[in-house]
């Protein structure tokens, strides 16, 4: 637009646009090791989001953080009422709500942290709009809150432990390297879900129904060896949850090492998932507080 005589005889520049062009949008580019280093440097402003998420989310409620014992504790109870019966789905000689609680523990970390991290950005608009910094901050505060939540919930599997005379196995050390995957993963997909969720809102009316049919798709109530062995390297690349959710079991349960292929392709998907999620964020970033 060419500018504009003023009535002294000045030239005006043109009024500024009301949002971002779409070229500084989608083509817009972050460094990968200054955003990281600034995102490192605003660690307490995840804590401190995370924290007056915790105490929002409890002050009001009677049983306060009984109820991420609950949560799962529930879940527990439908699946066990349901499928204790149908011995396939289980291990044989394992009782079925200790193989199953470990699926509920792993699964329900991931939906949560997806469903709540996915739409913080929309959740914290204004917040957003008046403080600079790093925007990943919110999704990864939903992290942390579903971390402390799935901590609590190991107390139940303590409690079923003791209930059914089962002593994990020693190899439960793997989950030193299982849990941090599972978390890699988590956090990519999410930073995904949270930028697209921006640009196409409808997406968050669809990520729920994603979420209830995942639950039937990733090994939970069934064992990951029902997949045919030439597929389990895709599977495990697709989903990592299943490759992990089943080293979880096969450590804690029978005493075995992970099976090294879907492990492998897990790990090869999380990076993958990580990366992109991570680049997609950056790039949607500019407009965030403008279209929130």
């Amino acid at each position: 637009m060419p500018p504009r005589i003023g009535n002294f005889g000045a030239f005006e520049p043109p009024p500024p646009p009301s949002e971002p062009p779409s070229e500084l949008v989608y083509n817009h580019q972050a460094q990968l090791k200054p955003s990281l280093q600034a995102l490192w440097a605003s660690r307490e402003i995840i804590y401190t989001l995370a924290e007056r998420d915790i105490r929002a989310q409890y002050k009001q409620a009677t049983l306060g953080l009984l109820w991420a014992l609950l949560a799962p504790v529930a879940m527990l109870a439908i699946f066990t009422i349901i499928f204790s019966r149908t011995k396939s789905l289980g291990i044989p000689g394992i009782p079925y709500p200790i193989f199953a609680y470990i699926g509920i523990m792993s699964w329900t970390f991931f939906s949560q942290s997806l469903g709540t991290g996915a739409t913080t950005l929309l959740v914290n608009h204004d917040l957003m709009s008046k403080t600079q910094f790093p925007r990943e901050c919110f999704p990864l505060e939903a992290i942390v809150v579903t971390t402390v939540n799935t901590v609590i919930s190991w107390i139940p599997l303590a409690i079923i432990f003791i209930a059914y005379g089962f002593t994990p196995h020693v190899q439960s050390y793997w989950l030193l390297i299982l849990m941090p995957l599972e978390l890699l993963f988590t956090v990519g997909i999410t930073l995904a879900f949270s930028a697209l969720i921006i640009q196409m809102r409808d997406l968050a009316q669809v990520l729920p129904i994603i979420l209830q049919l995942g639950l039937f798709a990733t090994p939970v109530i069934w064992q990951f060896k029902r997949i045919p062995a030439r597929w389990q390297i895709p599977y495990g690349f697709v989903s990592p949850l299943g490759p992990v959710i089943d080293d979880a079991r096969r450590a804690m349960l029978l005493g075995l090492n992970p099976v090294p292929g879907p492990l492998l392709a897990a790990l090869a998907g999380t990076v993958c998932y990580l990366f992109v999620g991570y680049r997609l964020f950056k790039r949607f970033e500019v407009n965030f507080a403008d279209i929130a």
